[in-house]
Protein backbone atom coordinates (compact mmCIF):
# COMPACT_ATOMS: atom_id res chain seq x y z
CA UNK A 1 0.00 0.00 0.00
CA UNK A 2 1.50 3.46 -1.12
CA UNK A 3 1.37 5.84 1.51
CA UNK A 4 1.65 9.45 0.82
CA UNK A 5 1.96 12.58 3.09
CA UNK A 6 0.92 15.61 2.07
CA UNK A 7 0.01 19.52 3.69
CA UNK A 8 -3.52 19.77 5.23
CA UNK A 9 -6.04 22.10 3.47
CA UNK A 10 -7.46 24.85 5.66
CA UNK A 11 -10.80 23.46 4.54
CA UNK A 12 -9.75 19.51 5.79
CA UNK A 13 -8.92 21.58 9.42
CA UNK A 14 -11.86 18.99 10.38
CA UNK A 15 -10.42 16.39 10.03
CA UNK A 16 -7.13 17.42 12.56
CA UNK A 17 -9.29 18.91 15.16
CA UNK A 18 -11.26 15.15 14.80
CA UNK A 19 -7.85 13.40 15.07
CA UNK A 20 -6.77 15.59 17.96
CA UNK A 21 -10.04 14.90 19.86
CA UNK A 22 -9.14 11.31 19.11
CA UNK A 23 -5.94 11.19 20.38
CA UNK A 24 -7.43 12.69 23.92
CA UNK A 25 -9.69 9.83 23.91
CA UNK A 26 -6.79 7.36 23.51
CA UNK A 27 -4.93 8.35 26.22
CA UNK A 28 -8.17 7.39 28.47
CA UNK A 29 -9.24 11.11 29.26
CA UNK A 30 -12.56 11.31 30.81
CA UNK A 31 -15.28 13.23 28.73
CA UNK A 32 -16.26 15.36 31.71
CA UNK A 33 -12.54 16.72 31.36
CA UNK A 34 -12.85 17.91 27.36
CA UNK A 35 -14.49 21.10 26.88
CA UNK A 36 -17.35 21.61 25.90
CA UNK A 37 -16.10 23.81 23.38
CA UNK A 38 -13.17 21.70 22.78
CA UNK A 39 -13.45 22.04 18.40
CA UNK A 40 -13.36 25.22 18.42
CA UNK A 41 -10.82 25.95 20.55
CA UNK A 42 -8.62 23.64 18.29
CA UNK A 43 -9.61 24.84 15.47
CA UNK A 44 -8.39 28.87 16.91
CA UNK A 45 -5.25 27.39 18.30
CA UNK A 46 -4.88 26.10 14.44
CA UNK A 47 -5.96 29.36 13.12
CA UNK A 48 -3.44 31.64 15.15
CA UNK A 49 -0.40 29.00 14.52
CA UNK A 50 -0.96 29.47 11.11
CA UNK A 51 -0.95 33.37 11.58
CA UNK A 52 2.10 33.48 13.91
CA UNK A 53 4.11 30.58 14.40
CA UNK A 54 4.51 29.01 11.06
CA UNK A 55 1.98 26.06 12.07
CA UNK A 56 2.15 23.53 9.29
CA UNK A 57 -0.09 19.74 9.44
CA UNK A 58 0.07 17.26 7.42
CA UNK A 59 -2.04 13.75 6.80
CA UNK A 60 -0.90 10.13 6.18
CA UNK A 61 -2.85 9.31 2.67
CA UNK A 62 -3.06 5.61 2.06
CA UNK A 63 -5.25 4.10 -0.56
CA UNK A 64 -7.14 7.46 -0.83
CA UNK A 65 -7.62 7.85 2.59
CA UNK A 66 -6.71 9.82 5.46
CA UNK A 67 -5.37 7.22 8.20
CA UNK A 68 -2.71 9.80 10.22
CA UNK A 69 -2.22 13.21 10.69
CA UNK A 70 0.89 15.32 12.29
CA UNK A 71 1.05 19.01 12.89
CA UNK A 72 3.94 21.24 14.02
CA UNK A 73 4.85 24.97 14.23
CA UNK A 74 7.74 26.93 16.29
CA UNK A 75 7.45 26.70 19.80
CA UNK A 76 6.04 29.45 21.40
CA UNK A 77 7.55 29.90 24.62
CA UNK A 78 6.16 30.33 28.02
CA UNK A 79 8.80 32.47 28.94
CA UNK A 80 10.86 35.75 27.23
CA UNK A 81 13.49 34.51 24.92
CA UNK A 82 16.13 36.66 24.70
CA UNK A 83 18.13 34.63 22.26
CA UNK A 84 19.02 35.34 18.18
CA UNK A 85 16.36 32.54 16.76
CA UNK A 86 19.84 30.84 15.08
CA UNK A 87 21.24 29.89 18.40
CA UNK A 88 17.10 28.83 19.56
CA UNK A 89 14.00 28.33 17.20
CA UNK A 90 12.88 25.18 18.63
CA UNK A 91 10.00 23.89 16.64
CA UNK A 92 7.27 21.98 18.43
CA UNK A 93 5.63 18.81 17.31
CA UNK A 94 1.76 17.94 18.21
CA UNK A 95 -0.47 15.87 17.80
CA UNK A 96 0.29 12.81 15.89
CA UNK A 97 -2.06 10.40 15.22
CA UNK A 98 -3.21 7.12 13.14
CA UNK A 99 -6.49 5.58 13.19
CA UNK A 100 -6.50 2.49 15.13
CA UNK A 101 -6.59 0.48 12.14
CA UNK A 102 -3.48 1.90 10.61
CA UNK A 103 -1.41 1.15 13.50
CA UNK A 104 1.62 -0.89 13.89
CA UNK A 105 2.59 0.07 9.81
CA UNK A 106 5.45 2.77 10.30
CA UNK A 107 2.68 5.72 9.44
CA UNK A 108 3.55 7.25 12.58
CA UNK A 109 7.53 7.21 11.94
CA UNK A 110 6.87 8.78 8.57
CA UNK A 111 4.66 11.70 9.78
CA UNK A 112 7.20 12.61 12.97
CA UNK A 113 9.91 12.58 9.69
CA UNK A 114 7.89 14.62 7.74
CA UNK A 115 7.30 17.25 10.75
CA UNK A 116 11.13 17.25 11.84
CA UNK A 117 12.03 17.82 7.73
CA UNK A 118 9.37 20.82 7.70
CA UNK A 119 10.55 22.26 10.69
CA UNK A 120 14.38 21.66 9.70
CA UNK A 121 13.22 24.19 6.15
CA UNK A 122 12.15 26.97 8.52
CA UNK A 123 14.81 27.41 10.54
CA UNK A 124 14.47 25.25 13.65
CA UNK A 125 17.41 24.44 15.35
CA UNK A 126 15.73 21.78 17.76
CA UNK A 127 12.37 19.67 17.70
CA UNK A 128 10.68 19.29 20.48
CA UNK A 129 7.63 17.02 21.87
CA UNK A 130 5.74 15.59 24.60
CA UNK A 131 5.25 11.65 24.23
CA UNK A 132 2.55 9.26 25.32
CA UNK A 133 3.82 5.94 26.69
CA UNK A 134 2.60 4.75 23.33
CA UNK A 135 4.91 7.30 20.77
CA UNK A 136 8.02 6.70 22.84
CA UNK A 137 9.55 4.22 20.73
CA UNK A 138 8.36 6.26 17.24
CA UNK A 139 10.14 9.15 18.90
CA UNK A 140 13.57 7.29 19.94
CA UNK A 141 13.41 5.81 16.48
CA UNK A 142 13.24 8.84 15.23
CA UNK A 143 16.29 10.04 17.35
CA UNK A 144 14.71 12.35 20.07
CA UNK A 145 15.91 11.42 23.51
CA UNK A 146 14.50 12.94 26.82
CA UNK A 147 15.22 16.32 27.66
CA UNK A 148 15.19 17.91 31.20
CA UNK A 149 11.63 18.99 31.40
CA UNK A 150 10.63 18.61 35.28
CA UNK A 151 7.02 18.01 36.97
CA UNK A 152 5.44 18.02 40.00
CA UNK A 153 1.70 17.57 40.47
CA UNK A 154 -0.19 20.05 42.22
CA UNK A 155 -3.11 17.71 43.38
CA UNK A 156 -5.40 19.14 40.13
CA UNK A 157 -8.64 17.30 40.07
CA UNK A 158 -8.66 14.33 37.61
Amino acid sequence: MMLTIRDVRIDEEHVLVDHYRALWESYGVDEKHISPDAEEIVRQFIRAGRDSRELAAFFAVQDGQIVGSVACEVQRLPYPDVTVSSFRKFGYIWSVYVVPSARRRGIASALVRHAVEHLRSIGCTKAVLHASDAGKGVYESAGFTVGPEMRLDLGAER
